[in-house]
């Protein structure tokens, strides 16, 4: 596809907040633009390519201009110079998008998914229990995410980065500095010029790298990716749309071939994906009279994490290129007369919210929109409450929402938002699935592979169906509806299921009986979820259970009869992540008691899981946690008793090698980072140390006390946590483990 210039009054796509478009003039008379200061000057303009991390050396390149008084009357960008460009359009200084780039709030642009925090209880629990799921979603037919990166991050950071330029009726030539940026159209195979409208809107569809982040869809249909496919360096824009006299190109230089370009599909993919973009960005800079050109060998497409390199990069090749744009410079008049110019023309912020509007999905979750915004009203309309009261409708996954302002006065400040509430293409319902394999030693090895059904707001919004499969070592089939009741959280939960498993029984290391275990319940939950933190519910459960001997001898008596279970649940979940959490802490706790269950007397039980991380030095992870599981010393049947044993369960031990009516297990332990992940594909590699002690006791034996310690090596991808260790214990207990897919 050859590059295709835009003329002088071409009607162009104009997109809105909600991923739309609308018809526009992209090209403005010279006269409708400001007029430069100091007069009698040419106009200057500059056109930043795009190219991922390496875009962010334009940071350092305005610095420098800044530093030697080089005016920019005019902008333009595509990808991340649309980014750049637009946040040095709207007054960021370059000090200030410095500090942007190295922040946390920008490497959360670039995420798998929604961050743990602001996903709902349901869904935490999901992370949880199949970290290592690949979601796929069942609306219309079965259909993968078109996308690696999840866009609620990047969308965030554009709304809280350019507040004041966020809404529809915005022009871009009244911005500080007059922008435009590219998009590709992938209907009509057009580029697409942003002159207006919603600037978080536009840079999002700039931005927008196939494959990376979600295309976006405009009003009229039409689907919108990332601009450098055919306009990577918009020196045409600059010169055809906004007059620009003289023209400032900056590239990033191509890095040579090396030869990991050619060791996955990834690499050649991508290689191969460049050629185009790199001829047309060639053809681009004969229209400039400056080229100011980044060398960035040393650096790659995904390296966010060297933010401030990259800077210092570009801030070295304009001071390389300083000859030439100082002819351009002004003195200190002149100058001064720039600034005050430019500052004349920023944007205000926006005013108290007056009015609320919601549009784009079912009546329930427009009106839990509206009850979650409603304590804003008569507040200064701020990014950070706006987002933080949207992560509500958002939070239980199928649903996105972007937002604008809007002024119901033409000339007054903005009063109003308008939510734009996006149901996923694809889903719900969606089907998670999972593999899990957990190996050890001289032991069984267990794999299992897990499929989950979630059909998010089925009879209303904020109520699911989920229903989970796992085959393999252990067969299990469930079913819950969770009805929600009031918008306050209160809920009801009825639920079934059956599972069917080998347990093996152990004595002294060796394997002494194989028992089949099956048990098929029902039962009813009722409780409230205060928030995606904290629930709190009373559980009743009938169960029908099945214990028989099949080879060896132990176990007790063969069993075949019901019990009944009524617990008291708490559950507290304040970590920053599902697995490999930074720091938090999470609690589960529940109290009741056993009852009418076959062989066994009426008995109190108590389940406590306790665990806590934090931080040190920012590589390091400290972690402690406790597990107590007790029936009072009361006499369980064999089925209902409780393990210990197998990998992060006393490690150097046999899976459940451990069975009693009341058992407690600690560990503590530290993960040191060795390896960090690209930006946004995971924590990385640790290396672990941990301690870990464990005992059991029953009516008929008397307390056992195991102690271990294990080192290995913990990967957090987005392939779920894959683990391998070492573990010694007491007695003559040694083990080598793997697991992949959760701790086990």
């Amino acid at each position: 596809m050859r590059l295709k210039s835009l003329v002088t009054g071409l009607a162009i796509l104009l997109f809105a907040a909600s991923a739309g478009a609308q018809d526009s003039a992209s090209s403005a008379p010279a006269s409708a633009l400001p007029a430069v200061q100091p007069a009698g000057r040419p106009a200057v303009g500059i056109a930043l390519e795009g190219g991922s991390a390496l875009g962010l050396a334009h940071i350092g390149i305005l610095q420098w201009l800044e530093e030697n008084h080089v005016p920019i009357d005019r902008l333009a960008g595509t990808s991340m110079g649309s980014l750049v460009g637009a946040l040095y359009a709207t007054g960021h200084t370059p000090a200030e998008m410095r500090a942007l780039a190295g922040s946390d709030a920008f490497t959360r642009v670039f995420a798998l998914q929604a961050p743990y925090a602001d996903v709902s209880f349901r869904r935490r629990q999901d992370r949880r229990e199949i970290p290592q799921a690949l979601s796929v979603g069942l609306r219309h037919h079965v259909a993968l995410r078109n996308a690696l990166l999840a866009d609620q991050g990047v969308n965030e950071f554009l709304a809280t980065n350019l507040l004041d330029a966020n809404r529809q009726e915005l022009d871009f030539d009244g911005l500080m500095i007059p922008f435009r940026c590219m998009a590709t159209d992938l209907n009509t195979l057009e580029p697409v010029s942003f002159a207006s409208g919603p600037l978080p809107a536009a840079v999002r569809a700039s931005i927008s790298l196939p494959g990376v982040f979600p295309p976006v869809k405009a009003l009229n249909g039409h689907f919108l990716v990332d601009g450098g496919i055919l306009d990577n360096l918009p020196t045409d824009v600059l010169k055809r749309d906004l007059h620009a006299g003289v023209i400032i190109a900056v590239r990033i230089e191509d890095a040579l071939l090396a030869d990991a370009d050619t060791g996955s599909i990834v690499g050649v993919l991508n290689r191969a994906f460049s050629a185009g973009i790199v001829q047309n960005a060639a053809r681009s800079e004969l229209l400039a009279d400056v080229v100011v050109r980044v060398p960035v060998g040393s650096f790659a497409g995904t390296d966010y994490g060297r933010a401030n390199e990259l800077v210092d990069a570009g801030y070295k090749a304009a001071e390389a290129t300083r000859a030439a744009l100082l002819r351009y410079a002004l003195d200190d008049v002149g100058w001064r007369a720039y600034l005050a110019d430019r500052e004349s023309r920023r944007r205000p912020a926006p005013g108290t919210l007056r009015e609320v509007r919601v549009e784009g999905a079912s009546a329930g979750a427009m009106r839990r929109a509206r009850l979650d915004l409603k304590p804003l009203e008569g507040r200064p309309i701020a990014a950070a409450a706006v987002l933080d009261a949207l992560k509500g409708v958002q939070s239980g996954g199928g649903i996105a929402a972007t937002w604008e302002t809007f002024s119901a006065q033409p000339a007054a400040a903005d009063t109003g938002l308008l939510i734009h509430l996006t149901p996923d293409r694809i889903g719900p319902p969606y089907l998670l699935v999972g593999p899990e394999v957990s190996a050890s030693t001289s032991n069984i090895t267990r794999g299992e592979l897990t499929l989950r059904l979630v059909d998010q707001n089925l009879g209303g919004f904020g109520s699911e169906f989920r229903a989970t499969a796992r085959i393999g070592y252990m067969t299990e089939l469930g079913a819950e509806y969770y009805r929600l009741l009031t918008p306050q959280g209160y809920f009801v939960e009825p639920h079934a299921g059956i599972v069917r498993q080998p347990v093996y029984l152990w004595a002294n290391q060796k394997r002494i009986a194989e028992r089949f275990e099956e048990s098929l319940a029902a039962g009813l939950e009722a409780g409230r979820t205060f928030s995606n933190q904290v629930q709190a519910s009373v559980v009743w459960r009938a169960e029908d259970t099945r214990w028989s001997l099949q080879t060896g001898s132990g176990g007790g008596p063969d069993l075949h009869g019901a019990a009944q279970t009524g617990l008291l649940q708490l559950n507290i979940d304040r970590t920053a992540a599902s697995v490999v959490s930074p720091s938090g802490y999470r609690l589960m706790a529940s109290a009741g008691a056993l009852y009418h269950a076959v062989g066994s007397d009426n008995a109190p039980v108590v389940h406590l899981s306790f665990g806590a991380t934090r931080s040190w030095k920012e590589i390091n992870i400290l972690g402690m946690g406790t597990e107590i599981n007790s029936y009072l010393r009361a006499r369980v049947a064999e089925p209902y008793r409780f393990t210990l044993g197998g990998p992060l369960h006393l490690s150097a031990s046999s899976f459940d090698e451990f069975r009693g009516t009341d058992t407690w297990l600690a560990r503590a332990g530290l993960l040191h980072r060795i390896a960090g992940l690209p930006t946004g594909l995971g924590h990385g590699l640790y290396g672990v140390v941990a301690y870990e002690a464990g005992e059991v006791w029953s009516p008929e034996a008397r307390a056992t006390l195991r102690q271990d310690g294990v080192t290995g090596l913990v990967a957090n991808t987005p392939l779920g946590l894959i683990t391998f260790g070492v573990s010694v214990g007491d007695a003559g207990h040694r083990k080598v483990f793997v697991t992949i897919g959760r701790w086990f």
